[in-house]
């Protein structure tokens, strides 16, 4: 964003040149991108593959990229309240190389892309610094806020932030002499990303309109537009959680929303249209943006739509199905006692760095401080790091970033900007603050997904004090450069081993104590698996059972739609998911319910435990498909906490 520090001196050389020389090298930088990957795979690995969670959504995704990959028409025979990208690229995959979709290769997947995405925001954060061990520890810390995707391997979410470090990377990387195809491309990204998540893009396109109207003329200067959009931006969080606002948690997360999204507007009214400035280069990626939104939009459209669902089809699955999560599924987002007060706080400092900034001559070293310790307290809070109480809530790694993200607006003192580099210093934030939404209805992983795009409003505060601090050592002469110098190379080498070994080392060296000591699923595609000896016999067992009873195919209360994949049986129409119970309309279970009643073995498999959790206290629905599993099925058998049902009608001793 502003100008980048030189590389700091070299400790046995006050000039500086050999390791500046060294630091420079291409091959050092791929190497130590190249050494971090390697051990985030292996953290990675051996995360992946030594858990299972209980709702099992891998599962339910799996299945239905099997039917996809196969020739189901989508939100017609194949349930999913996820967009078309998603399917179009992960059901082509499968499709076109010819492999099963299995378990190992899911997590195989998720473990590429995980590893890929830290990277792309790690080279991103390089970029805003100026600093290779910064960009490597950016890289860390995206990998650290990613642990969530372990628990829900193969979910859409895992295309998404793929999507937005490619967006991120691409946006910090601007604006270069391809002005346009950086710009149509950004849009392309953003288009996907609505169609893989729709809540996800919404909110990264209201962050692009709201840096635009602040920072680009002619938009700035229509005034009625101005006011809409920034009215819209700080509105969006009670218009979105509005229907629950009766509910404690949900009035403050929208109260430190809307807190926040002040608190960041107030910091950049200052970043508006100066007289004479040329802002050529923000219009024309805006206007390329917009181009390469509309042509990806419809073409992933069009793509889908060819495979034989219909306009109706599609927007039901996008939207109606999207919106009814909220039916399924509410959990609480943690807040620290104090989190609202500290929003109003932050509002308050904005307010006087705006207000009293300008009037405070001379250079001094509070301003970098002060910056550095916003930065590394983002940074500790994404990666859940608590060093000396920086992060007094390390179970919500969102509070505290929405909060400083404000600072990333402001630019060092005397420096002067172009206008793409402040539509950047306004988007970068905006986009951290209303991804933050995405926590509401369900605070699960979607907590770390968030804190991932605080990463580059970290590392912009970081490249901020840099340039205050490099400021303030100037004014002490050559030896303040060369301590300042000395002090960045041993700060940032630590923090790169302090976050390499809190997120990388302790957690690959936990699992690998798991991976020896677990046991392997021998199941169809699940071989590289490890799991606690209970749960593998609960799982095997299910599995003999629906073999021993020849079943044709079963239905789950509620769903662990892995198991679909480990038998090898086929799921009814439409797929349903773990969350049924709750997600699935009548008529979409009556359709189950009679694709059951044809099959010639119909079986069901029964968790009320496991039902309990979708249930969340409430009775079971006399809906037809919980009617049809409690009145016309009976339990024969056992494995684990699952009862194993056949129809009444069915001989029990028939095997």
């Amino acid at each position: 964003m502003a100008e980048v520090t030189s590389p700091p001196p070299d400790l046995a050389d006050p000039s500086g040149r050999g390791l500046r020389d060294w630091l420079e090298s291409p091959y050092v930088a791929v190497g130590l991108y190249a050494a971090v990957a390697l051990g985030a795979t292996v953290a990675a690995f051996l995360t992946l593959f030594t858990q299972f969670a209980v709702y099992d959504d891998e599962g339910t995704l799996l299945v239905t990229l099997k039917a996809f990959a196969n020739g189901g028409t989508l939100y017609r025979d194949i349930y999913s309240p996820y967009g078309p990208f998603y399917f179009e690229v992960f059901g082509g995959l499968f499709a076109l190389s010819g492999h099963a979709v299995t378990t190992d290769a899911s997590r195989s997947i998720v473990m590429v892309i995980w590893v890929g995405t830290s990277l792309l925001f790690g080279l991103a954060a390089q970029r805003l610094t100026g600093m290779l061990m910064l960009g490597l520890t950016g890289m860390i810390a995206a990998f650290g806020s990613l642990y969530v995707l372990t628990s829900e391997p193969m979910h859409p979410q895992v295309l998404c932030v793929l999507l937005l470090g490619a967006f991120v990377l691409l946006a910090v990387s601007g604006p270069t002499r391809r002005v346009l195809w950086a710009g149509g491309g950004a849009g392309a990204l953003l288009a996907a990303l609505v169609l893989t998540k729709v809540n996800l893009g919404a909110y990264a396109i209201a962050a692009v309109a709201l840096a635009a109207v602040i920072v680009a003329e002619p938009l700035h200067r229509r005034r009625w537009l101005r006011t809409l959009v920034i009215a819209a931006f700080i509105a969006m969080p009670v218009a979105v959680v509005g229907r629950d606002l009766s509910i404690d948690w949900v009035r403050s997360l929208g109260a430190i929303e809307v807190l926040a999204a002040v608190a960041l507007i107030v910091a950049a009214w200052p970043l508006r249209p100066r007289a004479g400035e040329d802002h050529r280069a923000v219009v024309r990626w805006l206007l390329a943006a917009a181009i390469g939104f509309a042509a990806a939009f419809v073409a992933i459209v069009a793509a889908i739509l060819l495979t034989g669902p219909s306009p109706a089809d599609v927007y039901d699955g996008v939207v109606t199905q999207a919106v009814r999560v909220r039916d399924v599924l509410l959990s609480q987002f943690p807040f620290p006692a104090a989190a609202v007060d500290w929003g109003v706080a932050a509002v308050a400092a904005a307010v006087l760095t705006v207000r009293l900034r300008p009037g405070i001559g001379g250079v001094s070293v509070w301003p970098g401080l002060l910056r550095a310790v916003a930065g590394l307290t983002i940074w500790f809070a994404v990666a859940r790091i608590v060093p000396v109480a920086l992060n007094p809530s390390a179970g919500n790694p969102d509070v505290l970033p929405m909060l400083l993200a404000w600072v990333a607006v402001v630019p060092p003192a005397g420096v002067r900007e172009a206008p793409y580099k402040r539509f950047l210093r306004i988007l970068l934030p905006a986009l951290a603050v209303a991804e933050t939404l995405q926590v509401y209805p369900v605070a699960g992983s979607q907590m770390g997904i968030a804190a991932l795009t605080f990463v580059p409003v970290g590392a912009l505060c970081l490249a901020d004090a840099l340039t205050d601090l490099r400021a303030w050592s100037a004014t002490r002469g050559v030896r303040g450069v060369e301590v300042f110098g000395v002090a960045v190379t041993v700060v940032t080498v630590a923090l790169a081993g302090q976050f390499a070994l809190d997120s990388i080392a302790r957690p690959a060296a936990d699992r690998a104590v798991l991976y020896r000591d677990q046991e392997s699923l021998p199941l169809a595609g699940a071989g590289t698996l490890r799991l606690p000896a209970a749960e593998v016999d609960t799982y095997v067992g299910v599995v003999d059972l629906l073999r021993r009873y020849r079943c044709t195919t079963f239905i789950g209360y509620p769903n662990i739609n892995s198991i679909y994949l480990w038998s090898g049986i086929d799921p009814p129409a439409p797929a349903a998911p773990g969350a049924w119970i709750k997600a699935l309309d009548d008529e979409q279970q009556q359709r189950i319910v009679d694709e059951l009643k044809a099959s010639s073995r119909p079986c069901a498999i029964r968790d009320d435990g496991r039902a309990a959790l979708w249930l969340n206290g409430s009775t079971a629905p006399n809906s037809p498909l919980v009617h049809y599993i409690f009145n016309d099925f009976k339990a024969v058998d056992q494995a684990g906490s699952f009862q194993f049902l056949l129809p009444k009608a069915t001989d029990e001793g028939a095997r």
